[in-house]
């Protein structure tokens, strides 16, 4: 039962630990994943679509600031 998991952690001990060495080395560094990158794209779309039809790009500047300034 548990003997195939054993196994297959064995086999693959040293991918998994640089899988984790790799994430503490890239969150150290402040490294943005894909997950935080896809969460900003999103946020700019919905501004843009609540300022469809305005042509005032100072503004569409200025709410973007606001949504992103902590």
């Amino acid at each position: 039962m548990y003997s195939d998991a054993i196994k297959t952690i064995r086999n693959h001990l040293e991918g998994i630990c640089q899988y984790f060495a790799n994430r503490s080395r890239q969150r150290r560094l402040g490294a943005v994943t894909s997950g935080v990158m896809e969460g900003i794209n999103n946020r700019i779309k919905v501004i843009k679509r609540q300022g469809y039809g305005f042509t005032n790009i100072a503004n569409f500047r200025a709410r973007l600031l606001a949504a992103f300034w902590p």
